[in-house]
């Protein structure tokens, strides 16, 4: 049984599709396919109206989409979350020891972002409604979350048991009537939670 994490690279430009197919090669835990992918890793110049609808379409049928951006700005990562990305990198920081585990965090269902987009987004102070509060035990699984994490990291990290972190999780999504936790991250930076 193989498992391997399937992985489709996506990319208008082929000299870089290939370039990144070789570079997950170089991963032994992850394969490149076709067709049936685990993961569709998008490279991309930026996030503009025809990325987020392949996106929307991939996540509708049922894909994981990583994103790989030239060009990633903070309002882009609320945009591409809520269009069903997975998680989001720069370009610049790709190489097999930092693609790896944003495929695999994608692949498992968590959220990659650069850390220093979060930072920004926890300086606005946006009106926002009650609901959308979060209690410091939120505020800081979403975001390990928001960096990656596993829910098995996060439950070590904050000294947790994964029952708890899954609680957290579970309470916030419900809470706030989102899809999922990608969905839970995007709208805590879109309201300056994290």
């Amino acid at each position: 049984m193989d498992e391997r994490i399937r992985v489709q690279v996506v990319a208008a430009d082929p000299a870089v599709r290939v370039g990144v197919d070789d570079m997950v090669r170089m991963c032994p835990e992850l394969t490149v396919a076709v067709d049936r992918p685990d993961v569709v890793l998008v490279m991309t110049d930026e996030v503009g109206d025809a990325v987020l609808v392949l996106v929307r379409s991939l996540s509708r049928a049922g894909r994981r989409v990583l994103l790989v951006v030239d060009t990633l700005r903070e309002s882009d990562v609320v945009e591409a979350v809520e269009a069903g990305a997975g998680g989001l990198l720069r370009r610049c920081e790709i190489g097999p020891d930092r693609l790896r585990p944003a495929i695999r965090a994608t692949a498992d269902g968590n959220f990659t972002v650069p850390s220093d987009l979060l930072t920004g987004a926890g300086d606005r102070v946006p009106e926002r409604p009650a609901v959308r509060q979060l209690t410091k035990r939120e505020r800081a699984v979403l975001l390990m979350l928001a960096d990656g994490h596993e829910t098995e990291e996060i439950a070590r990290s904050l000294a947790y048991s994964v029952r708890t972190v899954t609680g957290i999780v579970h309470a916030i999504t419900r809470r706030w009537q989102v899809r999922n936790r990608a969905h839970a991250v995007a709208c805590a930076l879109r309201e300056g939670l994290i």
